[in-house]
């Protein structure tokens, strides 16, 4: 079974948790990030062991559901993994190219030798 993700747009619901013992308040009423299914994708606060999150509505949400679901990557993150990392490899090329070291001799004394 699969459905598209809703969100509420009040600004009156967010996900609080901790990461490397920082607090951090993730909006979810609009949320900011979403991933290609239109869904929030928490994994980058979760650790191995226990895991501690706090869902906090300030106004009725009753219209909706919120579901921590744990599942492997989907077709389209995957794409979009792929996507982001063939973009990342460019620029690193991209930017490695204006890394060269200049020679360690002068290009005078180069040019001179070869004469």
């Amino acid at each position: 079974m699969h459905s598209q993700c809703s969100w509420p747009i009040s600004g009156d619901l967010s996900l609080q948790t901790k990461r490397d013992g920082r607090d951090f308040i993730i909006p979810l009423a609009p949320p900011i990030f979403v991933t290609p299914d239109n869904c929030v994708d928490i994994s980058a606060f979760i650790r191995s062991g226990e895991n501690a999150c706090s869902v906090v509505q300030q106004s009725d949400m009753s219209d909706y559901m919120f579901i921590l679901h744990a599942h492997h990557s989907t077709p389209v993150q995957l794409s979009y993994l792929a996507s982001y990392r063939k973009r990342h490899e460019e620029w690193v090329k991209i930017t490695r190219a204006f890394c060269t070291s200049e020679p360690t001799e002068s290009l005078w004394k180069r040019s001179q030798s070869r004469s």
